[in-house]
């Protein structure tokens, strides 16, 4: 028995037919859906403000709940009222030690919340504000003042001094007694943060957000124009007067209609307010109306038309171009294309098969010319290694020598024969980790005799499955000279330095460590910065230079992290792969 055969369609009556199949339902979808439109639209913009205004409200109630209950915790703390009424009588350590302890409270509790700009305590008995952002220092007493009156807890948990907002405890309460508090704390809230949510609420840049006060004290606004604020205010002020809590519609600011979504908090003691121009949401619809019967007569007929020119005159030859594309993006590079008429197309497959051939010329020489340029960058930054210290050494010689002390001569000029014949080896680009360790302990060896009296240096043990693995020479060094020559430069005595090895999973960490005191966050930052930097500078630091030499060799994930130091220095880590990629 025979199958019977399913009729072949050409590619030109299967588009056709596919086209005329998707087109007919959308023209009839579309003529029912365009006297709706509007009305949907409307109704939908309504009920996606009004959520987004809910949901944005509802998280700034959740957030500032919860720093007010923070904040009033401290109110029940042991430090706090030990502070308050017995500083005088306490011990300077015990005070101390109760202060470093709030300090830390403050700065969990700013980290706590991004609303959160600053948290301060103010002790009266001492004259003392103890503050997350500036530790220690004597009260601001106009600041104290007006931040010292409590808050209508069933109005508003705010109060405003200076442009500034502040959730405050004091204790006791100026409603209880005439005198002023024993303690105060006040917790700042970052408007800037709460003005970045405001922006974030909503997609449209026509549009815009305000945050304003029930009793019109501040306003936030999430707009770069701030020229509706007041109206918007106006026109909250009303309805909350009206007796709404929330609610849609639309009304005319300067002029313009908008929609306007608003939901009063009694939590936040404030009313948060979104709007849109209704021309940028309506206006697409509107030329939609006036279009769709136009497009609708002669859709039908350019759609046929071109579904034919475009198959036989840019489908079928880009087909084949792709197909050509594709096969090179795999490897294959013997790929030919031919094209019998002489129009764009032609040009095409003329210069893919030129390019074709010049790729299978060129391929070799771009991947010896690429690994020659990295190795010649690899030599020339090890070649910026320098023994900067070469006249120290030779000044310390001479000191020793001139005691007399031929034990330690000896002992120095062989450390300095090891450091030098190190340095100066042509062709081992790399050495051994245990080779490169005991490198380091060489060069602290030759430095200990200029900064033993000052400097401490420990090293810890390589594991033993390390120690023949292969890595670049002068790596551990030049951190540990920077150590000498800045991080410990002003340290008069019990400077230590700690180098240690950690192998994790898939990596090596080695660690080198400084007590120094004159790391600030600036320059940490600032020397983070220059590792990051993808410039090509004409000269770099002993840093960047190893930095830059271990990503050559080992790869982006490789290089060099600079922290601070758990001994209050810096940290310098040098992280390389466990074991060698093949």
């Amino acid at each position: 028995m025979k199958r019977f055969k399913r009729p072949k369609l050409n590619i030109y009556l299967r588009l056709v037919f596919t086209l005329f199949i998707i087109v007919a339902p959308l023209y009839t979808v579309s003529l029912l859906l365009n006297s709706s439109g509007e009305t949907a639209v409307k109704s939908e913009i309504s009920n996606s403000m009004l959520a987004k205004v809910h949901f944005y409200l509802g998280l700034l109630e959740l957030d500032i709940s919860k720093i007010a209950k923070l904040g009033r915790e401290y109110i029940a703390d042991d430090d706090i009222g030990k502070l308050s009424v017995a500083a005088q009588v306490m011990p300077d350590f015990e005070k101390t030690r109760a202060m470093l302890r709030l300090q830390k409270q403050l700065l969990l509790l700013k980290a706590s919340s991004s609303y959160i700009a600053n948290a301060s305590i103010h002790i009266s008995m001492m004259d003392r504000t103890i503050s997350a952002n500036n530790t220690v220092d004597r009260i601001p007493m106009e600041e104290f003042e007006a931040l010292s009156v409590s808050p209508n807890p069933y109005n508003s948990p705010f109060i405003t001094w200076r442009n500034r907002m502040f959730i405050t405890y004091p204790y006791p309460e100026y409603a209880l007694t005439d005198r002023k508090p024993a303690f105060l704390v006040d917790i700042e809230i970052d408007r800037k943060e709460i003005e970045q949510v405001l922006r974030q609420m909503l997609e449209n840049k026509m549009g815009g957000s305000l945050l304003v006060d029930t009793d019109l004290r501040w306003s936030i606004s999430g707009s770069d124009d701030r020229s509706k604020d007041r109206a918007l205010t106006d026109w909250v002020k009303g309805k909350l007067s009206a007796g709404l809590s929330q609610g849609v519609e639309s009304a005319e600011i300067g002029n313009e209609s908008y929609f306007i979504s608003f939901e009063h908090s009694p939590v936040l003691g404030a009313a948060l307010v979104a709007y849109l121009p209704e021309n940028s949401v309506m206006a697409p619809l509107d030329k939609h109306r006036v279009w769709f019967w136009l497009l609708s007569g002669i859709s039908a007929i350019i759609i046929a038309f071109f579904s034919y020119v475009i198959y036989r005159l840019i489908h079928r030859p880009l087909r084949t171009l792709v197909r050509a594309f594709r096969a090179v993006e795999h490897g294959d590079f013997n790929q030919t294309v031919r094209y019998r008429f002489k129009d764009e197309f032609s040009y095409l497959y003329f210069q893919f098969n030129a390019m074709v051939e010049r790729i299978r010329v060129l391929i070799h020489e771009v991947y010896e010319e690429r690994y020659r340029a990295q190795a010649s960058e690899f030599r020339q930054l090890q070649s910026q290694i320098n023994p900067h210290f070469l006249y120290n050494s030779f000044f310390t010689l001479s000191r020793i020598a001139k005691n007399e002390d031929y034990e330690n001569v000896t002992r120095f000029t062989r450390y300095l024969g090891e450091y030098f014949q190190f340095i100066t080896r042509d062709g081992a680009g790399e050495v051994t980790l245990e080779t490169e360790w005991n490198f380091a302990k060489t060069f602290v060896d030759i430095q200990s005799f200029r900064f033993s009296s000052r400097i401490e240096a420990r090293f810890g043990d390589i594991p033993e499955a390390c120690k023949s693995r292969t890595i670049p020479r002068l790596i551990i060094q030049p951190i540990i000279e920077n150590v000498y020559n800045h991080g410990l430069a002003n340290k008069k005595s019990n400077g230590l330095i700690e180098v240690a090895l950690e192998r994790q999973e898939t990596q090596l960490s080695i660690s080198v460590e400084d007590n120094g005191e004159d790391l600030t966050d600036e320059k940490l930052s600032e020397l983070q910065a220059q590792l990051l930097s993808k410039r090509q500078p004409m000269e770099t630091t002993g840093l960047v230079n190893v930095h830059r030499r271990i990503q050559i060799r080992f790869g982006e994930q490789s290089g060099l992290r600079l922290t601070r130091s758990r001994l209050g220095g810096l940290k310098a880590e040098i992280i390389i792969p466990a074991e060698e990629r093949m």
